[in-house]
């Protein structure tokens, strides 16, 4: 189990660089920003791309990192919610983001979906290193 929880934190750590590298354009798709500007600022997303990097450095030290691996489990449920927030209550028309931009459509409509996942990756981790 230990081999698919490593490639599990390094599968992590690549889609939330390369999904940000992808899906906003190397930082230039200004769509995506206008959108959710609280969550996909530049900063913001060059904070995903740093969290992307922490799922990394601890991909072969996870059994030892069991604390850590819970705050990254919160952090992933932060994103869940935000994703929940920006569908429920912001309530965007997905046909008109479409129109605009098919990528940033996908990347918007995917991303909450990818956390949750990744977050009870991060879930199922802790419960197996919980000291």
């Amino acid at each position: 189990m230990k081999q698919y929880l490593t490639f599990g934190f390094v599968l992590a750590g690549l889609v939330n660089i390369f999904g940000v590298l992808g899906f906003s354009l190397g930082f230039q798709n200004e769509l995506l920003t206008s959108y959710y500007p609280q969550i996909f600022s530049h900063f913001g997303l060059g904070m995903i791309i740093l969290w992307g990097m922490a799922y990394i450095s601890v991909s072969t030290e996870h059994p030892r990192a069991s604390r850590l691996i819970f705050v990254f489990f919160i952090e992933k449920m932060v994103y869940v919610g935000t994703a929940v927030y920006f569908w429920f209550v912001m309530k965007p028309d997905i046909m008109v983001m479409w129109n605009e931009s098919m990528l940033t459509t996908i990347f918007m409509v995917i991303y909450g979906l990818n956390d949750l996942l990744f977050g009870l990756m991060f879930f199922y981790a802790w419960l197996q290193y919980r000291k």
